[in-house]
């Protein structure tokens, strides 16, 4: 029988480009996805005034939407597993657009605090499901790039949403960008559907070079996954809690989403109180640490590959990179205390722009203490991150509260919190074995 090489007719020697459609459909979901979850950042001041709600009543809406992501990880990654990817990923962007619009006609706390649970919900099977188009689609030396520019457009819908959000609440008010945002949703849903394909070789566009190409380092990846039974559960359980790096990993998760959630919650308004500044003038000054965020992570998916490559060290590609730019990254909030609050977020962003260069790392970190359970260890992860993401809007919101009982309210207490949090994340990082598969054990 020939093989899949031999076949390969004249037309077909040239591998087609599809696999950068499939991260172009992914990178545009997740930039949808970001409009109505870091939307809601520069209105916070608003809504509390329109709908009455104090600083932990809208810390706790904040967080709500971090309460679903985390209860509908794993079921989310098994969703695209059973439904296939083509299915999962558009009903979820669907579910969302609904969960946005309950947020944009929310009349009370309790409406809005459940719009955001549901969004959470929505949102949360994005992730691991996209993980396991990445590995499908993507071949492993490329991978870091790949996640890059995930991570990355999750930034760049942070900087539209906080932008936008910024200069239309007051012509428009605060609930009809909400209403675009789900009409968005809504396009890509269909959109998706209609172009993808949950396998290279099922799309009617690649060819059989493209197919090679990607499964070049694992060629028999998908049949491996369909040939070979997995552990029973018990047995993938007793290696998952005996993994020591995949606690690890769960650790720096919890520390990177605390930090992360503080731009896309609280910053704005830590902005206005801070340094007096305006709505608008916050939610344009809140766009640089995420658009620090966006450039960290695509010169980290680079960085990534490049290291490996010059290496073949997942060592220092993956835990040592991300290490030392979380510690700089600490190292610049603790710098940003120092000066007057609005010069302090052009440090803030330096720090975010090294925190950004790990991004990468922990989607290409799942795939390698994964295996084959991908999706799960993914699932894992991200519902540890939103430990922290749940916890930090909550934590700050509190925070905010003392802050301003003080006699003479101290905001850089919030700068301090934040620099433990990254110091919290490099220690984490630094103890990270890659090579730890649980596939291997």
């Amino acid at each position: 029988m020939d093989s899949p090489a031999d076949s390969l007719s004249a037309n077909d020697s040239k591998p087609t480009r599809v696999r950068y459609l499939v991260l172009a459909g992914l990178s545009s979901g997740f930039l949808l996805a970001y409009l109505p979850r870091a939307g809601l950042a520069p209105l916070a001041t608003t809504i509390q005034q329109d709908l009455s709600l104090d600083d932990l009543q809208m810390g706790r809406v904040l967080a709500a939407f971090y309460a679903g992501y985390f209860l509908f990880q794993i079921p989310g990654g098994i969703l695209g597993q059973k439904l296939g990817n083509r299915l999962a990923l558009p009903l979820l962007q669907l579910t969302a657009g609904i969960a946005n619009l309950l947020t944009a006609l929310a009349a009370s706390f309790g409406l809005i605090w459940f719009s955001r649970l549901l969004l959470g919900l929505a949102q949360a099977g994005m992730v691991p499901c996209s993980a396991q188009v990445i590995k499908n689609w993507i071949p492993e030396a490329k991978r870091g790039t790949a996640s890059s520019l995930m991570g990355s457009f999750m930034s760049v819908g942070s900087i539209i949403a906080t932008g936008v959000t910024a200069a239309l609440v007051d012509p428009l008010g605060w609930r009809l960008p909400l209403v675009l945002f789900s009409l968005f949703s809504v396009c890509w849903m269909l959109l998706f559907f209609l172009l993808f394909r949950d396998r290279p070789q099922d799309h009617p566009k690649t060819n059989q070079a493209e197919v090679e190409l990607i499964n070049v380092a694992d060629r028999n990846a998908v049949s491996e996954n369909k040939a070979t039974s997995s552990p029973p559960i018990r047995q993938l359980f007793i290696r998952m809690v005996s993994n020591a790096s995949l606690w690890l990993f769960c650790l720096q998760s919890v520390f990177r989403a605390f930090g992360y959630a503080f731009f896309i919650t609280w910053f704005p308004a830590y902005l206005q109180q801070s340094s007096g500044a305006s709505v608008q003038k916050a939610g344009l000054l809140a766009m640089l640490p995420l658009t620090s965020i966006v450039l960290g992570t695509l010169a980290g998916g680079r960085l990534i590959d490049l290291i490996y490559q010059w290496t073949g060290n997942k060592y220092f590609s993956r835990s040592l990179l991300s290490a030392g730019s979380a510690l700089i990254c600490a190292v610049c909030i603790l710098l940003a205390s120092q000066v007057p609050a609005e010069d302090a977020v052009y440090l803030i962003s330096c720090g975010t722009f090294l925190s950004g260069m790990g991004n990468p790392a922990i989607w290409v970190t799942s795939m390698d203490l994964g295996g084959r359970h991908t999706s799960v260890i993914i699932a894992i992860v991200n519902m540890a991150g939103v430990v922290g993401g749940y916890l930090s809007p909550i934590a700050v919101g509190a925070l905010f509260t003392y802050i301003k009982a003080m006699p003479v309210p101290e905001w850089n207490l919030v700068l301090y919190l934040f620099a433990g949090i990254y110091l919290g994340a490099t220690l984490s990082w630094a103890l990270i074995n890659p090579r730890n598969s649980l596939s291997e054990n």
